[in-house]
C-alpha cells in the first residue's frame, strides 16, 4: 500500500520506486522481537547483534535475498509447566532490508547471541576512476584512489 506522502514525489521518481518501496516496508516493520543491537564494527562495516537465548544452531535459519536479510527461528513444543517465564523462546520471523551495496561477511552464533557482520562493497561502476589528466595533478589522484 502506498502512502499519500509518497505520491508527492512521484513525478521526480524516476528509478526510484525501490527506493520507495524500501521506505514503505521499513515504516511497517515495528516487531521489537527478538531483540537485536546495531553497531559500527572494528572494519568500517556494520554488526547486527540478534539475542536469540534458548535456541539451538539447528534452529535458526539466516538468508539474504533481493536485499533483505532474514532469521527465522521455531521451537519444539515445551511441555514444562512454568512458575515464572520470563525467557521468551517463540517462534519469530524478522527481516532486515539492506542497502543495494551491503553484503554479509560473516555469521556467527555463539553463547545465544548471533552476530551477522555486514560490509559495504561498491560496485565497479560506483568506485572512483581517474580520466584525464597528466603529470604530477594525475600522480596525486592516482595516489589518492589506492
Amino acid at each position: 500500500m502506498r502512502r499519500p506522502y509518497w505520491e508527492t514525489y512521484s513525478p521526480f521518481q524516476l528509478g526510484f520506486d525501490e527506493t520507495f518501496n524500501r521506505l514503505e516496508r521499513l515504516a511497517e516493520a515495528g516487531q521489537n522481537y527478538p531483540p537485536y543491537n546495531v553497531f559500527h564494527g572494528e572494519d568500517g562495516g556494520t554488526v547486527l547483534e540478534i539475542a536469540l537465548a534458548g535456541f539451538s544452531r539447528e534452529d535458526i535459519e539466516v538468508t539474504t535475498e533481493q536485499n533483505i536479510l532474514t532469521v527465522k527461528a521455531s521451537t519444539d513444543t515445551d511441555d514444562r509447566k512454568y512458575t515464572h517465564k520470563g525467557i521468551a523462546t517463540r517462534s519469530f520471523d524478522r527481516s532486515w532490508q539492506l542497502g543495494d551495496s551491503i553484503e554479509v561477511k560473516s555469521v556467527d552464533y555463539k553463547d545465544g547471541l548471533l552476530t551477522v557482520s555486514l560490509t559495504k562493497v561498491l560496485p565497479e561502476n560506483q568506485q572512483k576512476k581517474f580520466w584525464f589528466g597528466t603529470g604530477a595533478a594525475r600522480e596525486k589522484l592516482e595516489a589518492q584512489v589506492s
